[in-house]
């Protein structure tokens, strides 16, 4: 693991620190006797899997970090457009500022889909010990909506929209894009998918929780049928809460991960004779 430090607020401060600790081990392969050879080349392979989980959740929480410092870079553009105005209400936008600005918007698309990328793959180590999120939980959610909206869509089929809206906190709190994007309707388009669903009065926020389900199934994009398309499309579908399917991800990994973690840990300790190598300065290097 690299030796950045993630902020007290991250949601995975607290397993990274402990995880770091527990597999901040050392011991001389030289002295394995024979007999243990092949226990040893066993517990190697989980340590080097444990800390696969830990060097994603270290880069998720990076991005998570990151992202928390572009809502606070937003609102000081914005501040700063906001003072230069005139008494009209008027202003100059520079195209540095315009730069600046399309810089912050690709740089928050690129660390949210990151953290999504990473999400799954997550997911997917954690499952190989069983482990996996609450059934209608926000991380099962998030983990599904990944996997329709950013994740080989097909032609016609569930597109997101490329203009996509933002959640932009003030303070120290993350800025996420979102990815479903599904509710810029063009007034024609809609009406055609309504139509062809033989639907005229409707509830649009109860329709989209029956969208949910859809996106919940196990079943396939490629394996939906051309109705529960056509109903996502027309109605759209909740947004993954993301810093909510984060902070259960952060649980699992403290309650049902570190004890692997820490398994792991001991008997390359116990059996094997590694140390714990301790706290201590921080060498630098001269590149």
């Amino acid at each position: 693991m690299y030796d950045y430090h993630v902020m007290e607020r991250n949601p995975f401060a607290g397993f990274l620190k402990a995880a770091s600790k527990m597999l901040n081990i050392a011991g001389p392969s030289e002295h394995i006797v024979p007999s243990d050879r092949s226990a040893y080349a066993q517990n190697a392979d989980e340590r080097n899997f444990c800390e696969d989980v830990c060097d994603r959740v270290q880069r998720m929480a990076f991005a998570y970090d990151r992202l928390c410092e572009l809502s606070i870079e937003y609102w000081k553009m914005s501040d700063e457009i906001d003072r230069s105005r005139d008494e009209n209400g008027g202003c100059e936008i520079t195209p540095q500022m315009l730069q600046a600005q399309e810089r912050w918007n690709l740089e928050s698309d690129s660390l949210t889909f990151y953290i999504y990328y990473e999400l799954k793959s997550v997911a997917d180590i954690l499952e190989q010990w069983t482990i996996v999120p609450a059934p209608n939980s926000a991380l099962e959610y998030a983990l599904k909506a990944r996997d329709r909206f950013l994740a080989h869509p097909e032609l016609c089929r569930i597109g997101p929209r490329s203009n996509r809206s933002k959640a932009i906190p003030r303070g120290r709190a993350p800025a996420f894009s979102d990815i479903a994007s599904l509710q810029g309707w063009e007034t024609i388009v809609r009406d055609e998918y309504l139509a062809q669903l033989q639907i005229t009065t409707y509830d649009i926020h109860q329709e989209a929780t029956k969208n949910r389900r859809i996106l919940l199934s196990r079943q396939r994009n490629e394996k939906l049928s051309s109705e529960e398309v056509l109903r996502v499309k027309a109605f759209g579908a909740p947004e993954p809460d993301i810093g909510r399917a984060l902070k259960e991800l952060a649980i699992i990994l403290d309650s049902s991960a570190r004890p692997k973690i820490a398994a792991v840990s001991a008997e390359a300790v116990i059996r094997f004779g590694f140390e714990e190598i301790p706290d201590g300065p921080i060498f630098s290097q001269r590149l």
